[in-house]
C-alpha cells in the first residue's frame, strides 16, 4: 500500500504561482508596508520613553567626556 506524497495534491494554480517569484515579492512587499504601519502605531506611546533614555544617554557621556577631559587637563598642568 504506498500513501500519496503531501505535496502531490498542489493544484495547477498553485504550481503557476510558485513559478513566479515576483509573486512572492509582491505579497512580501505587502506585509512589510502592514508591519510598518503597524510598527509606528506600536512604537508611538513609547516615543517619549526612548527620548527620555536618548537624553539620559547623552547626559552620561556628555558627562564623562567632560570628567575625561578635567583629568587630562590635571594630569597635563601636574608636568
Amino acid at each position: 500500500m504506498s500513501f500519496p506524497h503531501p505535496l502531490a495534491a498542489v493544484s495547477a494554480v498553485d504550481s503557476v504561482w510558485m513559478q513566479r517569484p515576483y509573486v512572492y515579492l509582491a505579497v512580501a512587499a505587502v506585509c512589510l508596508v502592514i508591519v510598518l504601519r503597524f510598527l509606528k502605531r506600536m512604537m508611538a506611546p513609547i516615543g517619549a520613553l526612548m527620548q527620555a533614555f536618548a537624553a539620559a544617554a547623552l547626559v552620561a557621556v556628555a558627562a564623562f567626556v567632560a570628567l575625561a577631559m578635567l583629568v587630562v587637563a590635571a594630569l597635563m598642568s601636574v608636568r
